[in-house]
C-alpha cells in the first residue's frame, strides 16, 4: 500500500453558518498533523473542508512534516459554475505547492460525491434534501434494473469540465473520490477512487465491487471509509451516524447504543486487510477528529458513540486516541 492515510476535516458548512470544526488554528494544524505521522504512522493525509485559506494552509504544513497530501475541497451546496470557479481557485494554489515541495506528493481531489454534494443533479436545494430525494426507493430500483440517473449525462459532463478546469492549473495527478451509486468515467482521472464502506446492505456485493473497481486499468484509492462507536455500528457503516438525533438543541439518542471502541478498531483493520490483499494504492479512514461529537462519561451524553473519529473530542480542540488510533498505528507500521 503506497498511501496510508486518514482524512482530516478543517471545517465543511453543510448548513448556513454551521461549521463541522471551528477555532483551528496553525498551531492546532501542526499538532495534529505531527500525530498522524509520528504515531498513527501515516504517510498520507486527505484534507477536506471548504476553507481554501485553510486547505491550501494544512496542506502545506502537512507537505512540510513529509506526507503526501489529497487535497480534497468541498464546496457543499454550491452549484456547479460556483463550484468550477473554486476548483480553478485552489488548483493555482495547490500548483505552488507542487513546485515548492518535491519530497512529498500533492494530489488533488476534484470533488467527492458530487451527485448530493452539488446543486443541479439530485433535486433539493440543500445537501439534505438531495440525500432525502436520493434515499427513495425508486432511484435505486431504476438502478438496479440498468436505468442510468436523469443527471448521468450533465454528471459526466460536469466532471470532465471539472477536471479539465483543474488541469490548467495543476499538473500533478488528479482523481474524483465517488459514491457507491455514482458512475464516472474513469479515463477522465489519473487514479480511481471511491468511498467504500462495508455494511449489512451490501455486504454480500462488496469484494465485487472492491474488484470491479480494481479493474478500471489505474490505481485505486479508497477515499473514505470507517465506523462509529457502538455495538452494531459496524452493521450499519457510513449510516452509523443517524442513530442519533441532531436537529434538536440537545442532541438525543434514538436508539440505545453501548459504546464499543473495540467494533470500530476491528472493523477498520478488517477493512484495512481487505484493501491490502485487493492491492489498493491508499486508503484515507474517516475520520481523525470530529470535533462536535463530544465524549462524556453519561452514556446518554456521549455522542462520541455517534461519531466517525478515531480520537474522541474532549472539548476545546482537544482530543484523546481510541482503540482504533493504536490498531491504525500498529497497521500503517508493519503493513
Amino acid at each position: 500500500m503506497k498511501y496510508k492515510g486518514v482524512t482530516y476535516d478543517i471545517g465543511i458548512e453543510y448548513a448556513p453558518g454551521i461549521l463541522t470544526r471551528t477555532g483551528l488554528t496553525s498551531d492546532l494544524l501542526v499538532y495534529d498533523i505531527s500525530e498522524i505521522k509520528n504515531n498513527l504512522n501515516c504517510n498520507s493525509i486527505r484534507i477536506y473542508g471548504n476553507d481554501d485559506e485553510l486547505l491550501i494552509l494544512a496542506s502545506e504544513l502537512a507537505l512540510q512534516n513529509g506526507l503526501h497530501v489529497w487535497l480534497s475541497p468541498r464546496y457543499v451546496n454550491a452549484d456547479t459554475k460556483q463550484t468550477i470557479e473554486k476548483l480553478s481557485e485552489i488548483a493555482a494554489s495547490a500548483e505552488e505547492l507542487r513546485l515548492k515541495y518535491d519530497n512529498s506528493e500533492i494530489i488533488l481531489i476534484t470533488g467527492g460525491e458530487a451527485s448530493i454534494d452539488t446543486k443541479g443533479f439530485l433535486k433539493g436545494e440543500t445537501i439534505f434534501d438531495r440525500i432525502q430525494n436520493l434515499s427513495k426507493p425508486s432511484f435505486f430500483i431504476k438502478k438496479a434494473l440498468g436505468f442510468k440517473p436523469e443527471y448521468q449525462k450533465d454528471f459526466i459532463s460536469y466532471l470532465k469540465q471539472s477536471a479539465d478546469t483543474v488541469r490548467s492549473k495543476f499538473k500533478g495527478k488528479i482523481t474524483y473520490a465517488s459514491a457507491l451509486w455514482e458512475d464516472v468515467d474513469w479515463s477522465i482521472f489519473d487514479i480511481v477512487s471511491i468511498n467504500l464502506y462495508k455494511a449489512s446492505f451490501n455486504k454480500l456485493f462488496f469484494e465485487r465491487k472492491v474488484k470491479q473497481m480494481s479493474s478500471k486499468g489505474k490505481p485505486l484509492a479508497i477515499t473514505e471509509f470507517g465506523c462509529c462507536c457502538y455495538v452494531g455500528a459496524d452493521e450499519k457503516g457510513p449510516t452509523g451516524f443517524s442513530v442519533l438525533e441532531t436537529t434538536n438543541n440537545t442532541p438525543v439518542f434514538k436508539e440505545n447504543c453501548e459504546r464499543s471502541e473495540k467494533t470500530q478498531a476491528t472493523y477498520i483493520t478488517d477493512l484495512l486487510l481487505t484493501y491490502q490483499q485487493a492491492n489498493v494504492e491508499a486508503t484515507f479512514i474517516f475520520d481523525f477528529y470530529s470535533q462536535k461529537y463530544t465524549y462524556d462519561d453519561d452514556p446518554n451524553l456521549d455522542y462520541d458513540k455517534a461519531s466517525f473519529g478515531i480520537t474522541k473530542s474532549v472539548g476545546q480542540n482537544k482530543w484523546e486516541p481510541k482503540l482504533s488510533f493504536n490498531a491504525i498505528a500498529k497497521f500503517y507500521n508493519e503493513k
